[in-house]
């Protein structure tokens, strides 16, 4: 315990290089795709396959590279991981075809895959329960900055290089973080679960969150659900139901029993994935009403949209510090309550307003950094020490679903904003609707927080 306390703030330090580069990357080469598009030959429906990709990969792995590294070293799988990101990244570099290209891509979400599934469970090795909050909260930080910043800095850089820079850049920092990490991590960690794995259901997990971005994809292209969409929706809604029979049926499903009947557990997976879904939902037309309808250019929707992240930054360092001190329930309740305040600025009649979409960003960033900073920390603490990983991989996991799930529902609520022509005030009114349902969804995290009875604290979970 002497060497991880002397290295645990480094240990930070490598967690979120991992946590920054793995979920900058989500939303940096997304700028650059018209310009690979014209390199590649190739249409923007089809670039766009880079980005979705990427995503696919870590959606389809997290469970199974988690519970993976639950079984193995979790030291060699998390430095591995560096290695592998920085191979693919090397190769997107170099690719001369559009084949290469998206294979390079998939074996850098691998590497981006072996490294979330082990982020939040190498914090929870490292540092005791006293003082988990503030360092998940720092990475909660770097979560957001990483996920929302990617387009600005992609663009920032391609003002003075060629795309590949964007993945050059990648190779040197994974290179270093893969030693660093080989050198500091302590020894030992994971290897201590030795149940078996559920392959299929990890195949059913894989294939239906597979369908169910390819339709949120495939909505959002065709700003609205065409049948295919439909189809390929109702398919991975269908499998993820069978997946659900299928953990109800063994006891070393991937949906883990053991973890899920956990109170924190479930009910944090839960909120954490009504209040992605939400944040999603309602960037996605902010940002295309201030650029098409108020004619604000794309530096200024960016500046605006930065207010977010900003606010988070400052808020969650002092909500994990709160939580260590006195607990999570208040930032919890909070902070979903906040973000269900927020969307009262826009949802309201004369609401969409540059104003009240620039209070609605901090107030709902002030409740994220409220929320995510706690909720995470609490989910790890409360899950047992043999399966970190595996609860690590699945909180990231349903991060990405939610944001799967906030596409789908602003495609469905406002996905013909850019159709036809028409005043602000008609897109107004289905953007006032989308507020409105996500202030629901975000009430109903503050709600459920309230109403479900805390378990008592099991010995693990207390010594954690």
């Amino acid at each position: 315990m002497s060497t991880k306390t002397a290295n645990k703030w480094a240990i930070l330090q490598i967690v979120n290089m991992g946590t920054l580069i793995s979920t900058l990357d989500v939303g940096i080469v997304n700028v650059s795709l018209p310009v690979m598009a014209e390199q590649f030959s190739v249409t923007l429906a089809q670039i766009g396959w880079v980005a979705t990709v990427y995503l696919l990969t870590m959606v389809a792995l997290l469970p199974f590279l988690g519970k993976l590294s639950d079984r193995l070293e979790r030291r060699k799988v998390y430095s591995l991981g560096f290695f592998v990101f920085g191979i693919g990244s090397l190769l997107i570099a170099i690719s001369h075809g559009f084949a290469a290209l998206l294979l390079s891509r998939c074996l850098q979400g691998v590497g981006a895959t072996m490294i979330m599934a082990n982020s939040q469970a190498m914090v929870r090795e490292v540092f005791p329960d006293h003082e988990r909050g503030r360092a998940l909260g720092v990475n909660a930080v770097v979560i957001s900055i990483g996920t929302l910043s990617g387009p600005a800095l992609g663009g920032l850089l391609l003002e003075f290089a060629d795309w590949p820079v964007l993945f050059w850049i990648n190779v040197p920092i994974a290179l270093v973080a893969c030693v660093l990490g080989l050198r500091l991590f302590p020894c030992g960690t994971g290897g201590s679960s030795k149940t078996r794995i559920d392959f299929v259901g990890s195949f059913l997990l894989a294939a239906g969150a597979c369908l169910l971005m390819m339709a949120a994809e495939s909505a959002k292209a065709n700003a609205a659900f065409r049948a295919e969409a439909v189809v390929e929706g109702a398919i991975g809604a269908a499998l993820l139901v069978a997946l659900w029979l299928q953990s109800r049926r063994i006891d070393y499903g991937i949906l883990d029993r053991e973890l899920f009947r956990r109170r924190n557990v479930w009910l944090g997976n839960a909120g954490s994935f009504l209040i992605n879904l939400a944040q999603t939902a309602t960037l996605i037309p902010v940002t295309f009403y201030l650029q098409s309808q108020l004619g604000y250019s794309a530096w200024a929707t960016g500046a605006l949209l930065m207010l977010q992240p900003l606010v988070m930054g400052f808020v969650a360092p002092f909500a994990g510090w709160f939580r260590d001190k006195y607990g999570g329930a208040a930032p919890i309740a909070l902070g979903s309550l906040c973000c269900a305040v927020s969307m009262l600025f826009v949802a309201l009649p004369g609401g969409v307003t540059p104003v009240t979409v620039g209070l609605q960003l901090a107030a709902f960033g002030v409740g994220i950094g409220l929320f995510h900073a706690t909720n995470n920390a609490e989910i790890m603490s409360a899950a047992p020490a043999s399966k970190s990983s595996l609860a690590g991989s699945l909180l990231a996991m349903v991060r990405y679903l939610g944001q799967i799930a906030g596409i789908g529902l602003a495609t469905l609520l406002v996905g013909s904003m850019g159709s036809s022509a028409g005043d602000g005030e008609s897109f107004g009114a289905p953007i006032r609707a989308l507020f409105a349902v996500c202030f629901v969804m975000c009430l109903a995290v503050t709600v459920a927080g309230r109403l479900v009875p805390k378990e008592r604290q099991t010995g693990e979970s207390a010594s954690a």
